[in-house]
């Protein structure tokens, strides 16, 4: 893409102050670090006049972007391999051993003595909590 140097100072508002080293080195380079991420290969090369030195063109190169889909057919590349699913729950470690550990048993005397006491009390606060 070639750019003749007069429109591209009117354009991109430089002063007629500015030489071409400062152009280079004011807009030039900021250009090409911010595209450089978005155009491969991004490079401006200054095409000199045939009679002197002043720089008259402004040719800026790029790799074109590779367009393997028709604009008709949806993407596909990613189909046949998905991403493996990553929970981000962060679950207490509690929760797991209660999974893990036996629910069966049998609870012991002392357990079933201490499991009637918090019950009764249990019913005592509800009846309390009822009349009120």
């Amino acid at each position: 893409f070639n750019f003749a140097t007069e429109p591209f100072r009117e354009r991109l508002d430089i002063p007629k102050s500015y030489r071409m080293s400062n152009i280079s080195q004011f807009v030039l380079t900021p250009i090409i670090k911010e595209l450089s991420p978005i155009f491969n290969n991004l490079n401006i090369n200054k095409i000199k006049a045939k009679k002197g030195r002043k720089i008259e063109w402004l040719e800026f190169t790029f790799d074109a972007e590779k367009r393997i889909h028709s604009k008709r057919q949806p993407k596909m590349a990613n189909v046949a391999q998905p991403k493996q699913y990553i929970s981000r729950e962060k679950t207490p470690k509690w929760l797991h051993e209660r999974n893990q550990s036996d629910t069966t048993r049998e609870l012991t005397e002392e357990e079933k003595a201490l499991f009637k006491e918090q019950q009764q009390a249990f019913r005592q606060q509800l009846k309390l909590d009822w009349e009120e």
